[in-house]
């Protein structure tokens, strides 16, 4: 598997997941989304940026802690995401939440503004995941805390790799491109955040286990997620044939979870920021747009 960015169609694959990540928020992405939170010291009242949001597990999470007195500020590239997000909110009564539309290669600098800034899932689709970082950094407080969360080397294991073998066979060669691989080594990860002057950050890994209630299941978490691409690239016999192995195989073996392997650093800014404005109240003056 590569990790050649510019092999991998982030816009199509995840425009046309979108419906299926709805469906996974609240599994995988919602596991994510809570190991991520546990390691935040979120208050009702505090400012929230929410990066690369997907479907929103992590804003609605968010959204629900801070309060009507706080605010989550979603962004993402994708208008199907936002759509999502948006409509999830709204009918949690979630006021508190504002969505935009945002890329994460082009963020104008930030002005120290949030209490929390979150990207789970994300950074590696960063062109310059260097500049990315440093412009995340510029959003925090003086007090505030940066997050990054993202795949680990032993995703979905047990079944990930017979998933890939099983796609292997149906065509060798297969030219598969995972973004998500550029930081899967917590060295690398902590190697990027230190070049983006991010400093104090803590790097760990992180393996939870996922209930796999049926063989059955399996498919919707690689149809609702960037496995998605491998998919696409089958076709429609091959992919049956791959989704049949994998759960003849899930059952052989009796898996009834997977593992959910992540990278997550956060870090706690002690310094100002530089050219930073005083905090201003007014919510929509200090956005991410």
């Amino acid at each position: 598997m590569s990790k050649d960015l510019e092999g991998f169609d982030t816009l199509t694959t995840y425009s046309s997941a979108s419906s299926d990540y709805l469906v996974a928020a609240e599994e995988f992405w919602g596991f994510v989304s809570d190991d991520t939170m546990s390691q935040l010291h979120l208050r009702p009242g505090n400012r929230v940026l929410d990066f690369c949001c997907g479907p929103g597990p992590m804003t609605i999470r968010t959204a629900e802690r801070v309060g009507p007195t706080g605010y989550v500020e979603s962004v993402d590239i994708l208008d199907e995401m936002l759509d999502i997000t948006r409509r999830r909110a709204a009918e949690r009564g979630l006021r508190q939440v504002t969505v935009r539309h945002g890329d994460i290669d082009t963020l104008p600098p930030g002005d120290g503004s949030f209490d929390v800034v979150n990207c789970s899932l994300g950074i590696y689709f960063a062109k310059d995941m260097v500049s990315t970082l440093s412009s995340f950094w510029s959003y925090v407080r003086p007090g505030g805390q940066l997050a990054i969360t993202t795949i680990g080397r032993r995703l979905f294991e047990p079944v990930l790799p017979v998933f890939f073998e099983a796609c292997e066979a149906e065509r060798p060669g297969i030219g598969t491109y995972l973004p998500w691989t550029r930081t899967e080594d917590p060295d690398v990860l902590g190697s990027l955040l230190d070049e983006a002057g991010v400093s104090g950050a803590v790097v760990s890994t992180r393996d939870t286990p996922m209930p796999l209630a049926t063989p059955e299941a399996w498919w919707p978490v690689v149809h609702g997620s960037g496995l998605r691409s491998l998919e696409a690239e089958l076709g429609t016999v091959a992919e049956a044939r791959v989704r049949r192995r994998c759960e003849e195989w899930i059952a052989e073996h009796r898996v009834t979870e997977i593992n959910v392997g992540t990278v997550r650093a956060v870090a706690t800014r002690t310094e100002s920021v530089s050219g930073s404005p005083e905090r201003r109240a007014s919510e929509g003056e200090n956005s991410a747009q």
